[in-house]
């Protein structure tokens, strides 16, 4: 179901609500203003009585006419609590009786006397009005005492009364039924034009979609909820297509960065493929470098895969001692390289962070340093108040690189003759990012690199 059907329907669906409850509402106010003024005429019959006293009381008989002003029609009714029905003198008699104008007697008709009556005629019992039907006539009436063991019956016939709430319940169901048929069809009509701009910002979404161009845009039109709708949405489009050509970017970078090593590789491999070609020394030589060059390219797949990782899981954190991480990487350096010399100064630092990746940030700053130190000077790696410091005493970077030190496969002229993937720097600021913490490189006082990571601790 469409979102404009349920919502025309449920405009449809208030609407019958509002009316049927007006409707009601309505009907139960007429009706008790209706039955009220028939209960006000029974009081003051009882009044009259009450004033005038016994001779007030109504002879017994049928319907009585009303007044000559036309004031509706009576019927009454005394009774007492052990024999029922009287005439009003006390002569217990089968139905009250009533003459016409002329005298001609007419058939008995009696009141319904409930025992309830007989208790208010003996007086324990208040009076009280009820509904009845006789001769298919129906009735409205009250109870009261009279005098001591008396209590006289008032009815009027109500079904004029009936007629009107009839014809009235007849035309509050019709505009009922016309205001649920209005109330759906404006609700469809206005739904249509409120959903309007979502059905031309679906429209073009799946133009959009169909099209798969990721550079085009959806127009933004208001403030309202579509106008935000499509800001988000176009802002979505943004990321999509930074991925996507992040995507492009990091595919061709690695199959160019991955050429070279690969057909080093094989070509190594066809020679190793000819037996008694090569001397023993040199078939040594080219199994070592076989080895290496495969060593070269596991470490690039693992550069390529973790530049992929941009975010830190939260069941991943943790409190890391970021000093004894740089403590693990520089006694790594040293075993592979005993001839360089590292200066640390650590203080004590805990970080909330992965440990595998600080590990790899560390250790990737380390072995750049390494790559570009001049031998015999030292490298100085310092760790103070959330900020990682190592230093190397090379060449420095020039001008034109310094802006791209951190990008992914960068290489500078000088770097395509070293070993390396152009990753390193690339994966230690892209660790710092999702640890919060800041990556920076400058050529240091004196010559050579300064890499700095702060973690903002302070």
């Amino acid at each position: 179901m469409t979102i404009r059907r349920r919502l025309a329907i449920a405009a449809a669906v208030t609407v019958a609500v509002a009316v049927a409850a007006a409707s009601l509402a309505s009907y139960l106010a007429v009706r008790a203003r209706l039955l009220g003024e028939v209960d006000d005429s029974l009081r003051r019959q009882v009044e009259r009585v009450m004033h005038d006293g016994p001779r007030a009381l109504p002879g017994p008989g049928i319907f009585r006419r009303g007044d000559r002003f036309g004031g509706p029609q009576m019927y009454s009714q005394v009774i007492t609590p052990r024999t029922g029905i009287t005439d009003g003198s006390g002569d217990a008699r089968g139905g009250a009786r009533d003459r016409g104008r002329r005298g001609e007697r007419l058939d008995t008709v009696t009141l319904p006397v409930t025992e309830r009556d007989r208790e208010v005629a003996a007086g324990t019992a208040p009076s009280y009005f009820w509904d009845a039907e006789v001769r298919d006539v129906p009735l409205r009436g009250i109870t009261t005492p009279v005098a001591a063991g008396v209590a006289i019956e008032f009815a009027r016939p109500v079904d004029e009364v009936q007629s009107v709430l009839q014809g009235l319940g007849v035309i509050l169901l019709v505009v009922t039924g016309a205001g649920i048929a209005v109330g759906a069809g404006l609700g469809w009509a206005l739904t249509g034009r409120a959903l309007r701009p979502v059905t031309d910002f679906t429209g073009e979404t799946e133009a959009l979609a169909g099209a798969g161009d990721l550079s085009r845009r959806l127009p933004v039109t208001g403030d309202d909820e579509v106008g935000r709708l499509a800001r988000v949405f176009n802002g979505t489009l943004d990321q999509l297509e930074a991925s996507a050509e992040a995507q492009r970017r990091l595919v061709a970078d690695a199959s160019h960065e991955l050429r070279t090593p690969l057909a080093s590789l094989r070509a190594n491999i066809e020679v190793l493929q000819q037996p008694g070609t090569l001397p023993p020394e040199e078939h040594a030589a080219l199994l070592r470098d076989v080895v290496e060059q495969t060593d070269e390219l596991s470490a690039l797949v693992t550069d390529i895969v973790r530049a992929g990782e941009t975010t830190v899981r939260e069941d991943e954190a943790q409190d890391v001692r970021l000093d004894e991480i740089v403590t693990a990487a520089i006694a790594r350096i040293r075993r592979l390289h005993p001839g360089v010399t590292v200066l640390e100064d650590l203080s004590p630092t805990v970080i909330d962070g992965v440990p595998e990746r600080l590990n790899r940030l560390v250790a990737n700053l380390l072995d750049n340093a390494v790559k570009w130190n001049d031998p015999g000077q030292p490298i100085e790696v310092t760790l103070g108040d959330g900020v990682l410091s190592v230093r190397d005493h090379g060449p420095g970077f020039s001008d034109d690189d310094l802006p791209h030190v951190f990008d992914r496969f960068y290489r500078s002229a000088e770097a395509r003759g070293k070993p390396g993937s152009g990753l390193g720097l690339s994966i230690v600021h892209q660790v710092a990012e999702m640890h919060g913490a800041t990556a920076t490189a400058q050529n240091a006082p004196g010559g050579g690199a300064l890499m700095t990571v702060d973690f903002h601790l302070t």
